[in-house]
């Protein structure tokens, strides 16, 4: 997947919510394309996974909890990611709060 700023991706289908929009704005570009590409890794093995799934495979937290956001957002208006579900977070830190589930779409 090539770099692409997380604004391009994310919201070609319109305007973002301003707090997405101000997420994305800031994010790393190298950050971006390396979670886009983790993203797409996980989606490829066909079983649900969040976000801290990507850590757990080694990609470095961002410099905000906010900026998973639009990358996710990203990969599912790309149509490479669907929502799953949620479930109860596995992330250090996040005391047990409910995180979004995804899936590759086939």
């Amino acid at each position: 997947m090539t770099a692409t700023p997380a604004t391009q991706l994310a919201f070609d289908d319109g305007p973002a919510p301003d707090g997405l929009q101000q997420a994305a704005d800031g994010a790393d570009s190298w950050w971006t394309s390396v979670a886009l590409s983790a993203i797409k890794v996980l989606a490829e093995q066909g079983r649900p996974f969040e976000a801290y799934d990507e850590t757990l495979c080694g990609l470095p937290d961002p410099d905000s909890p906010c900026r998973w956001g639009p990358v996710f957002r990203a990969a599912h208006r790309s149509g490479l990611i669907e929502p799953y579900g949620f479930a109860t977070a596995r992330r250090p830190g996040r005391s047990g709060g409910l995180t979004r589930l995804w899936v590759g779409r086939r």
